[in-house]
């Protein structure tokens, strides 16, 4: 267990010990559950309010909190307190890649693969030919890496990972367990043009085409991710056709995302969970997409959009936008929307209500 003192996690936060500066922390808990040398996260007006439910001692509070009042012993106070978690949180997680650097014996390490200083690598790895892994990586167990992929320095596995061949991947890169990076995409085509290919040019007409077998495009591109990416589990990022597919620094995937061939992503990008990306696509910088987003292919996005939940991306969207529904339009838009469709049913009877006196006067 893993002891901090007050005054030395306040200033790891950037934030103001007061009380018993000395008092000693073991952990982190909610209001409700915290006692002892555990620190309570108070950090708005409902948490607060459940502090009187537990026995804690000691609490991180925003800036201005009266702390006094709230019969604790100490405090630590932060200007912004769910930035300060990230801070605090890294500090506490005592399971993050613990464990030295070291080739496990069970671990299978190609001879010429080049395993820089620091570096880790869990049991049952396997590490293919020419692969280089960059100073201080860590890799969990079974995780392989594929022939001539590179990743770059202090980036962490997590256990199932898979990184195909020839990939390239920047420094401190994180990837949570089952997480896929170059697989190849999803790209199939048939001797005559198909019925989906009539259906998408006449948006509905098949014009009568023949079922036909499928001959698959093998992935000749592969992918490029910069540095600060984080990958959440289970989620896959698909091989270039033929130029590759990139994902440029500081962009964050929730679990259960799909990327698809020939895309390419901005920089500092959050990528909510079960969000699908079809091949081909542009993002911008700074996009955000939330949850169960999908995105049609060779679409583009500019800089700064933003999308709700489970919107539906079928045509080109300008920087800025903050878009919503299926298919996607502005924000505002889409909510009155929505409050015109609760209205109609009422609007229906007023109709059937008029139609009825004008029938009655005639």
């Amino acid at each position: 267990m893993t002891v901090f003192n007050l005054r030395d996690l306040a200033d790891a936060l950037n934030g103001q010990a007061v009380g018993n500066i000395d008092i000693q922390i073991t952990g982190a808990a909610e209001p409700q559950d915290a006692h002892d040398g555990i620190l309570a996260i108070a950090t708005s007006a409902k948490y607060i309010e459940k502090l009187q439910l537990g026995r804690a001692k000691i609490a991180l509070l925003a800036d201005g909190t009266d702390w006094k009042s709230l019969n604790l012993e100490a405090a630590i106070l932060v200007a912004r307190p769910r930035f300060a978690m990230a801070a605090l949180s890294y500090r506490l997680d005592a399971h993050w890649r613990s464990g030295g650097d070291m080739v496990h014996a069970q671990a299978f390490v190609d001879p010429s693969a080049t395993i820089s200083k620091g570096a880790r690598i869990g049991a049952f790895c396997c590490v293919g030919a020419g692969v280089v892994v960059g100073e201080n990586a860590w890799l969990g167990s079974h995780i392989s890496l594929s022939d001539g992929c590179q990743i770059g320095a202090n980036v962490t596995l997590l256990d199932g990972v898979r990184i195909g061949r020839n990939v390239r991947i920047g420094d401190r890169f994180i990837a949570h367990s089952g997480a896929i990076v170059g697989a190849d995409g999803f790209s199939f085509v048939t001797q005559e043009r198909s019925a989906v290919e009539n259906v998408r040019q006449t948006l509905g007409d098949s014009q009568g085409a023949k079922a036909q077998t499928y001959a698959r495009i093998h992935s000749l591109g592969t992918v490029q991710i910069g540095n600060d990416v984080e990958l959440g589990a289970n989620s896959c990022i698909d091989r270039g056709t033929i130029r590759d597919t990139i994902i440029n620094d500081g962009c964050k995937f929730d679990n259960l995302v799909q990327v698809g061939h020939n895309v390419k992503i901005g920089s500092n990008c959050m990528i909510c969970s079960q969000v699908g990306i079809a091949g081909s696509s542009f993002i911008g910088n700074n996009v955000v997409l939330g949850g169960q987003t999908g995105v049609s292919d060779n679409i583009f996005i500019g800089d700064n959009v933003i999308t709700g939940g489970a919107t539906k991306v079928l045509s080109n969207i300008p920087a800025g936008r903050v878009m919503l529904g299926y298919p996607a339009v502005e924000m505002q838009t889409q909510l009155n929307i929505y409050k015109t469709l609760r209205r109609l049913p009422r609007l229906l009877q007023n109709i059937v209500e008029l139609k009825k006196a004008i029938s009655k006067s005639e």
